[in-house]
């Protein structure tokens, strides 16, 4: 009696019962849409009077044929392989192969799982009171998010993990967060972002401050751009109070001249009035 052939039977029989034990999580392999599929065939050279035969979800997928004649699949070596494989290549697969005679020299079945490559996930920041909440948005169904987990990283370090949200508490807060999506086969990472809720006080010291290491170093332009503009301002202001000097200076010298030609002007009428009242003689 062959016990592997009857053992293969029963397996896929099992399976065809609870198919619910096909899912991802039992998959022995895992691909990405759009790589290639591969069946190991024997484990000695292949011959080409071998035969072999795969079935995909108990339905006959490769009808029995050796190495020469054309079906689907490439035979590579000892094995047999599908390309560009779509999400609906997800399944279990059962390989038998067989010698000249009809022994089986090789019985096995696989569970494949195809996986869509993950979308670039973009990080959504929601500002309440003085709390920040973060959000992983992945865009896809519900099916292929099913299969992603989470990363957070905070500064470039790792932060958080197989969480998709979460929420932090902060006055100030400068961080640069990424969130990176992944499935068993392909990742992808957003773009940085920080919790721009609060601005942060403009701070003038530019010293390393080794006490603080988590302070980020001032670049040099920005030191040398704010000294600039300090500096500008107090030459503005400096030129303004000496415009105002002068020009109270030039009014106060122009009211003295003002009031120097009126007294002037009314000593000249006091005289004339003193030479007319005076007497006149005759000759």
């Amino acid at each position: 009696m062959n016990t592997n052939g009857s053992v293969t039977v029963l397996f896929l029989f099992f399976l065809t019962l609870f198919p619910d034990l096909t899912d991802c999580s039992t998959c022995q392999k895992n691909i990405l849409e759009g790589d290639s599929l591969t069946f190991k065939l024997t484990d000695r050279q292949l011959k080409d009077d071998d035969r072999f035969t795969i079935k995909k979800d108990n339905k006959i997928l490769v009808p029995k044929r050796n190495r020469k004649q054309a079906g689907p699949g490439i035979v590579i070596n000892d094995s047999l392989e599908f390309q560009h494989v779509k999400l609906s290549d997800s399944g279990t697969y059962s390989v038998e192969v067989f010698d000249v005679k009809g022994n089986i020299i090789k019985s096995y079945s696989e569970i494949v799982c195809v996986y869509a490559k993950v979308p670039k996930p973009t990080v959504n920041i929601t500002c309440q009171n003085e709390t920040v909440d973060f959000r992983c948005d992945v865009e896809g169904d519900e099916d292929q998010r099913s299969n992603i987990s989470y990363i957070w990283h905070k500064n470039g370090t790792e932060f958080k993990k197989n969480v998709f949200n979460f929420s932090i508490n902060v006055e100030e807060d400068t961080s640069v967060y990424t969130c990176t999506a992944q499935n068993l086969v392909h990742k992808s990472t957003s773009d940085p972002v920080e919790a721009a809720c609060f601005k942060p006080a403009i701070d003038f010291d530019f010293d390393d401050r080794p006490d603080r290491p988590d302070r980020p170093e001032w670049p040099e332009w920005p030191k040398f751009g704010i000294i600039a503009v300090a500096g500008g301002l107090v030459l503005l202001i400096v030129l303004i109070i000496v415009v105002v000097t002068v020009a109270c200076c030039a009014c106060k010298r122009k009211e003295k001249q003002q009031q120097v030609t009126d007294e002037e002007g009314l000593r000249m009428n006091n005289l004339h009035s003193v030479t007319q009242e005076l007497p006149t003689h005759s000759s």
